[in-house]
């Protein structure tokens, strides 16, 4: 059946040309209309707004919502599995008000809060939306069946194009010492997210291959990925630890050319004063001390970073802050 005007126009043949052309025209703006409410309905999607800090009086205004849909350029989070990055993305979203993602089926949003709908959020079951500020990608450390499949991952699955082919070489590099992420990669490993491996996970034939792993992986994975990015930078997990972390913050807003410019520094304290919250914190943590052979291999992969990130001439590693479980600091300076 036609549309009302189009039958007028259809039945009325005899009708002067330029009441014709008229009601033509009426019918064509109808249409185009119609077609632009079908396509807003279609583009409309679910902000999800919440309120992060909705228990502190002076911080229970700000919300975290998603942005609209393709509205934001493709940015990676990358670092190695146990280096923070978690907790790292709710610091990204406090200060700017915008989701972050992950390219991981099933991962969690840092932030738990009841009632905001999360298990339908579409950055998990969409990460190439355009609607979050940045999202996390372990890229091929992601595996927990060690260096074969990691480099399965990444020349044979394509993994070591991702930051080309998705990201457009834009990235932002998350680094913690080595010797704190063994731990946690291991309790990742066998635990998951929040989980605490055994006492006997942390020796024997496995720990040794865990440790020679994650020494090789982190540093391979840190370097390459210092080499290819053209947008971006490094941060550090143990300056956002202590007072430099709005600086540290700053800087990485900086090299996305967050907008807007300064940051909101309410936001920021706010940010800050809730640093400590519990979501995906691991507690009651085992830990051993590493074996002096163990400390070397972690050394010399520090050492590699370091000098990439030199040959950058992006930020060094604060090594002065590291334990390095009672190893001198300058000996890998």
């Amino acid at each position: 059946m036609l549309p009302k005007n189009l039958s007028t126009i259809s039945d009325n043949q005899n009708l002067p040309l330029t009441t014709v052309t008229l009601t033509s025209k009426i019918f064509i703006e109808s249409l185009a209309n119609s077609i632009k409410q079908v396509r807003l309905q279609a583009n409309k999607h679910d902000k999800l707004v919440s309120y992060p800090w909705k228990d502190d009086p002076t911080c229970k205004k700000f919300t975290v919502q998603l942005a609209e849909r393709d509205s934001l350029p493709k940015w990676a989070l990358t670092s190695f599995p146990g280096s923070g990055v978690t907790w790292t993305r709710q610091m990204i979203e406090g200060i700017t008000g915008i989701y972050t993602g992950s390219i991981h089926e099933q991962d969690p949003p840092p932030v738990q809060l009841e009632g905001v709908g999360f298990d339908q959020l579409g950055i998990r079951d969409d990460p190439f939306c355009g609607c979050t500020i940045i999202d996390k990608d372990h890229e091929a450390t992601i595996t927990v069946d060690g260096m074969v499949d990691y480099f399965r991952l990444l020349y044979i699955e394509g993994y070591s194009d991702i930051l080309r082919k998705v990201y457009d070489y834009r990235g932002v590099l998350l680094l913690r010492n080595p010797m704190d992420v063994v731990f946690t990669y291991r309790h990742w490993q066998l635990a998951g997210k929040v989980g605490t491996a055994p006492q006997e996970a942390f020796q024997g034939p496995q720990w040794k291959k865990v440790v020679e792993f994650v020494a090789y992986a982190w540093a391979d994975h840190a370097i390459r990925w210092i080499e290819q990015i053209e947008k971006g930078t490094v941060i550090f997990y143990e300056q956002l630890l202590g007072r430099n972390a709005s600086t540290e913050l700053e800087r990485l807003f900086d090299a996305m050319d967050f907008k807007p410019s300064p940051l909101d520094t309410e936001r920021m304290r706010c940010t800050l004063d809730h640093r400590d919250r519990t979501d995906h914190k691991r507690l009651n943590k085992s830990w051993i001390p590493l074996e002096e052979e163990q400390r070397l291999l972690f050394i010399e992969s520090i050492h590699r970073v370091q000098q990439s990130l030199r040959r950058r001439k992006w930020p060094q590693l604060p090594v002065h802050l590291y334990d390095l479980h009672g190893l001198y600091n300058q000996t890998i300076l």
